[in-house]
């Protein structure tokens, strides 16, 4: 830029400074003295005619900064509030939104009702069947020593266990008749027992945990033992009776138990006091037992930090069996060690107050009195509400007290139904 064009830009900005600059152009050819005090004079005359101007002081630079940042930083705060907001539903919907996404299609194959189904659908609650099985070599076919129903209840934040006897009378398909539960297992394998179970306390289960003989040993010593309470002698010496069995199967060499009373124990210890069943009350004594040592090793499972998670999870991985996806055990595990309390509630069925011991065709039996009355107990314990038998929980129901009373009439009716 020329300086002619840089001279028109700067007189079309700044005009008064042109014209004070031609003015200053002119010379004055006054005395001195008289120029001095015109300039004076006008300087006084300005003075009087004008009034101060009171301008606010400028905010200094260094707070109009700060308040800027203090903008952005509620404003960051705030942002990563509505986050957390909208990530918890999101979680809460990912992890609790599905829980009965299974309950849909062909409900038969599961054995489970409409009416159930209908019914659990409006709970955040999940139901696991738990098998554990002799799978030693030396025992033929598969016997459900023990079956549990592990509850994750997200609308209480409890965790229940409720044990199902193993003797119990139960409906299990149309070739298979009337038998005592640990035989479907036995029958079908996981498939069939799910579906005995339930047809007969009416439940929603379709994801089972199978844990073969030699699981509860690893499990139990991942935790660092659990603790036991040896009533009797005579139930101490059934200990090391199953003990010396344990240690030969498992090839462990745990030392036998010397005294009774509480006391902490290892793996083996603590599957042969759970194997005791000639003693007290012989089978319901027995699915305690399984309780106490199970109910601790979950309790203690969610106590661990994630390593020792892990170490448990890959020392029991190997004689595990189940249904469930890597997927669903992560978001059950997840949200089981998010719940503020670690107790676990338990129970068993059929229960104490409505329960038989009868011999059917020369054969003991655990019978449900009445099994309506057993399903509405399951369902308090479990939901916590009131729940009505399904049509075809009542018809078992029905048959197994004829059977009892010896007035069945072999009606197939359910059993043809099932069967379709």
């Amino acid at each position: 830029m020329n300086n002619r064009k840089k001279s028109v830009i700067e007189n079309r900005r700044n005009p008064v400074s042109q014209k004070l600059s031609n003015k200053n152009l002119r010379q004055d050819t006054r005395p001195l003295k008289t120029i001095k005090s015109e300039t004076k004079s006008k300087q006084n005359s300005r003075k009087e005619k004008t009034k101060p101007i009171i301008l606010p002081d400028p905010l200094p630079k260094k707070k109009k900064k700060s308040t800027g940042f203090m903008k952005k930083f509620l404003r960051t705060i705030l942002l990563i509030i509505i986050f957390l907001i909208v990530t918890a539903f999101a979680v809460n919907a990912f992890f609790l939104g599905n829980v009965t996404s299974d309950l849909k299609g062909n409900l038969s194959k599961y054995g489970i009702s409409d009416e159930a189904a209908s019914f659990a659908k409006q709970h955040k609650i999940v139901n696991v069947a738990v098998f554990g099985v002799d799978g030693r070599d030396d025992v033929d076919g598969d016997r459900t020593d023990t079956i549990m129903v592990a509850t994750a209840d997200y609308e209480h934040s409890k965790v229940k266990v409720a044990s199902l006897m193993r003797d119990a009378y139960v409906y299990i398909d149309k070739k298979y008749g009337y038998d005592k539960l640990n035989a479907a297992y036995a029958y079908g394998g996981p498939d069939l027992a799910l579906q005995t179970i339930n047809q007969n306390f009416d439940t929603t289960i379709t994801d089972y945990v199978t844990i073969d003989f030699s699981a509860m040993v690893s499990m139990v010593n991942a935790v660092g033992g659990v603790t036991i309470d040896i009533e009797t002698e005579e139930e101490l010496d059934w200990v090391n009776e199953y003990l010396m069995d344990v240690n030969e199967k498992v090839e462990t060499g745990s030392p036998f138990l010397e005294e009774t009373g509480s006391q902490l124990v290892d793996g083996s210890q603590a599957l042969a006091y759970c194997r005791v069943r000639y003693v007290g009350d012989g089978d319901f004594d027995r699915t305690l037992r399984q309780r106490v040592v199970f109910e601790q090793v979950l309790s203690k499972a969610l106590d661990l930090d994630l390593q020792a998670q892990y170490n448990l999870v890959m020392a029991t991985l190997p004689y595990v069996e189940t249904s469930l996806s890597t997927m669903e055990m992560f978001k059950y595990g997840t949200n089981l060690a998010l719940m503020p309390s670690k107790d676990i509630e338990q129970s068993r069925f059929p229960t104490d107050d409505l329960i038989s011991l009868d011999m059917l065709d020369g054969v003991s039996y655990v019978v449900p009195n009445t099994l309506a009355e057993n399903i509405e107990a399951f369902y308090l314990f479990i939901y916590e509400t009131a729940y009505t038998p399904s049509d075809a929980a009542m018809e078992i129901s029905d048959e197994i007290k004829d059977a009892v009373n010896g007035t069945s009439n072999d009606s197939d009716s359910y059993i043809e139904e099932a069967s379709n």
